[in-house]
């Protein structure tokens, strides 16, 4: 594995906040630690090629900026019914690094690989 696929400080850049507050910088480490664990669950093991390990790095970048801009946004999309029940949608804070890591090991996640 690479070390590491994403940071904190890749993640404040990404989401153009520079170096960040105390607090920004610890939420952005955390969501970056959160990805990277991710990742190492998923592969179960294995080892990407260096073009794998760059998609990985992208992918991971996205997802873990996403689940930091998602921590100051109400969570899902909101929509109110005709009879105003409210319903939220969310998503997989692996929405990037699904499809990777299915390429590099296709039965990631199942428990046979």
């Amino acid at each position: 594995m690479a070390a590491p696929y994403v940071t904190g400080t890749l993640v404040l850049v990404n989401v153009g906040l520079g170096t960040g507050t105390a607090q920004q910088i610890i939420d952005a480490q955390n969501c970056a630690d959160s990805i990277e664990a991710a990742v190492a669950i998923r592969l179960e093991g294995e080892t990407p090629s260096a073009g794998a390990e760059d998609m990985l790095k992208i992918a991971a970048l996205q997802d873990a900026s996403a689940l930091f801009n998602s921590l100051s946004t109400p969570h899902g999309i909101m929509s109110v019914g005709p009879d105003g029940d409210v319903v939220r949608l969310g998503a997989s804070s692996l929405r990037a690094l699904n499809p990777v890591i299915a390429m590099i090991h296709s039965t990631a996640g199942l428990g046979i690989g």
